[in-house]
């Protein structure tokens, strides 16, 4: 993964900084380090000697253009991508929303899923567009949408396009629709579907022969809080990856 993201950052105009510890790359707005943590460092992360030593050697550099403009890219190697992804998943959100010392980004890959990508923007923009060869099969992004494990190249594209910051997703033509666009609909989808599934659950809890006692049940009124609680949580969820 490191060689990988080191032609994606030359080739887009980032380049290898003197140090001789970091893995520094930088353009003259905006800088990146690349450093990859085992399974195993991640769940510890803040408390890795790894990322204290990283930190230490970050702290020392005397160009603060460079300090407030930094992000560090996490890569972790994983042999099961669906599995590994799904343990680590919270404690990567966390790791993420820690913005000390520099943003930081966590990219899950497999050798073999990354194997089979070219380290170039556009040929990942390609990939996750990849309509197939059969126009009666469903294109990979359909069934991205039905399981995002179904090809572990195409997760860690769709990491490396929705994550890097310096990559923006490309607006097509009238006659296909952008990833950003599908995405949003699919969302703005399932929003409606959870919605509907909320005043089930509640026509099913009031039954309108006998809505007043019901409404005196204080087991009843108990659930319709749960439902109406579980709800406005699952409104506030973000689509991450």
């Amino acid at each position: 993964m490191n060689d990988f993201l080191v032609s994606i950052m030359d080739s887009n105009g980032y380049n290898l900084l003197e140090h001789p510890s970091l893995m520094l790359f930088g353009n003259e707005h905006e800088f990146f380090l690349i450093e990859h943590f085992e399974m195993g460092e991640i769940q510890g992360f803040f408390k890795t000697d790894k990322l204290e030593r990283l930190i230490s050697q970050f702290q020392k550099l005397d160009n603060e253009k460079v300090k407030k403009n930094t992000s560090l890219l996490v890569a972790v190697k994983v042999e099961n991508l669906k599995k590994e992804y799904e343990s680590l998943k919270n404690i990567a959100i966390v790791i993420e929303e820690d913005e000390y010392y520099f943003r930081k980004y966590v990219i899950f890959y497999t050798e073999e899923g990354i194997g089979k990508l070219e380290p170039s923007i556009q040929n990942l923009f390609d990939y996750i567009q990849d309509n197939g060869d059969n126009s009666d099969e469903d294109s990979l992004f359909d069934k991205f949408e039905k399981d995002m494990f179904f090809n572990d190249a195409y997760f860690i594209a769709m990491q490396l396009i929705i994550k890097l910051p310096f990559i923006s997703l490309p607006h097509s033509d009238a006659h296909f629709e952008t990833i950003e666009d599908r995405i949003k609909l699919r969302i703005e989808a399932e929003g409606l579907v959870e919605k509907e599934q909320q005043v089930s659950h509640i026509l099913e809890l009031f039954n309108s022969d006998k809505i007043g006692p019901q409404l005196e049940d204080t087991a009843i009124i108990g659930s319709l809080q749960q439902i109406l609680e579980d709800w406005d949580c699952e409104n506030q969820k973000d689509f991450t990856l």
